[in-house]
């Protein structure tokens, strides 16, 4: 998921922390979860997928197409100047 271990213990053991959209799609994309159990992840995060926004498109198009490679997806995220998943 491109997030280091301090991170995910954080989210983990912290009732209070709230991990940014980019770290939430970190971990859907590593757990290889579909576009619905994404928008149902991103939700509980307090977070929904804008088609207004590139970064959202860009991760949710590699979703669709079942392309779970973080390094894939950042790669085009750099590309368009986009936060990297996971940072």
């Amino acid at each position: 998921a491109q997030i280091d271990r301090r991170l995910f213990s954080k989210i983990c053991s912290s009732n209070d922390y709230h991990p940014k959209k980019s770290t939430v799609l970190a971990l859907a994309i590593a757990l290889k979860l579909t576009l619905e159990e994404t928008n149902d992840l991103l939700s509980s995060a307090g977070y929904t997928l804008s088609h207004s926004i590139l970064f959202d498109v860009i991760v949710e198009f590699y979703i669709k197409e079942k392309v779970y490679d973080v390094m894939k997806i950042n790669e085009v995220l750099y590309e368009y100047d986009e936060t990297l998943l996971g940072s």
